[in-house]
């Protein structure tokens, strides 16, 4: 049982390990320039296939795609180095206008999908369609099976004192100041029969957050649990996603808000899964000069991360990215330290 025991780690571990990442961190360039080859599928939104926003994928082979324009998601596979389609996209449910999908975790069986749980980016204004999570089977058809959803983890962050005055629905004014800005869910990964949400904002005073549930309760019902950890990663940076690979939790780490341009970095979160002070270790940054660019000229952004394959001495993550074609995939070799 994990209890709601996680706080800020202590300032000096915080300190050493800002330092650190700030003038020892490698800068990693992806395997090849050239992005892995994507089917193209029809969704309903014009924009869907350059808003990719979060991937996961199960012992199955199985994976599910998130993208946060309208209102459907997509199963797809991994093979050799291409990403294919496994039947056609799916509508999720109730939806009315945008889910605004940003995250995406597999785990015992089921496929998690979780709304942004955001005000809109560009106008401030509520989108009571973000907050939600959705929980789906389905068979090696991509025929979904059954799909259900929960709003309760809106309530489980304002209940959060630290997240109370940042979990409050869009008034269609926007405050960019520093700390201000209100919840944003950009990831999310499932570990010991619980969902972590990795929040993008808010940012407050360099630290950022991680929210766990109890996954069956979010679904089903019963006491949901809620922790939550904060995580020192300094100034204007947030999670951009989420994942598990040999129990350890890694983040994909960008900014908190749209500053271009702007670094991407993957880190460790150590404790995070196991219920104690998570203490977070920045292994490398992602090398984008030569990442292909989005179809206006703009860079692409990082959004959600896969573990291809783990040793001793690396992650191998697929990296795909908001703003390019098909999500621009591409493959980071990231080293893992002692």
């Amino acid at each position: 049982m994990i209890a709601a025991i996680c706080r800020p780690i202590a300032f000096a571990v915080a300190a050493a390990w800002l330092c650190s990442a700030a003038f020892a961190v490698e800068r990693v360039a992806p395997e090849s320039p050239t992005p892995w080859q994507v089917d193209k599928h029809p969704f309903a939104a014009k924009r869907a296939n350059e808003a990719f926003s979060g991937f996961a994928c199960g012992t199955s082979g199985m994976c599910v795609l998130a993208v946060d324009e309208g209102r459907q998601g997509a199963f797809m596979r991994i093979k050799g180095e291409r990403l294919v389609y496994v039947g056609e996209p799916f509508e999720f449910s109730g939806v009315e206008r945008e889910l605004d999908a940003e995250a995406a975790a597999v785990d015992d069986g089921y496929f998690y999908v979780a709304g942004s749980h955001a005000a809109k980016r560009e106008t401030c204004c509520d989108n009571s369609d973000s907050r939600r999570v959705y929980r789906l089977t389905a068979d090696e058809s991509g025929h979904i099976g059954t799909m259900a959803h929960s709003e309760r983890l809106w309530e489980a962050m304002r209940s959060l004192p630290e997240l109370a005055p940042y979990a409050v629905p869009g008034d269609c004014r926007c405050d960019r100041a520093p700390g201000h800005n209100r919840v944003d869910i950009e990831g999310m990964a499932a570990a010991n029969g619980r969902l972590f949400f990795a929040l993008r904002g808010p940012n407050v005073e360099g630290n950022a957050y991680v929210v766990g549930v109890n996954a069956r309760a979010l679904f089903e019902g019963g006491d949901l649990r809620p922790s939550l950890a904060t995580v020192r990663l300094g100034a204007n940076k947030g999670f951009r996603d989420l994942a598990i690979a040999d129990g350890v939790a890694l983040a994909l780490v960008g900014p908190s808000d749209a500053v271009p341009p702007a670094d991407y970095s993957i880190v460790e979160l150590h404790g995070l899964t196991t219920g104690v002070a998570v203490q977070p270790r920045e292994l490398a940054a992602l090398d984008l000069q030569n990442a292909p660019l989005g179809k206006k000229g703009s860079l692409i952004k990082p959004e959600a991360i896969a573990v291809l394959e783990l040793s001793p001495r690396r992650y191998r993550l697929l990296v795909l990215s908001d703003g390019g074609d098909d999500g621009a995939p591409l493959v980071f070799n990231i080293p893992r330290k002692p």
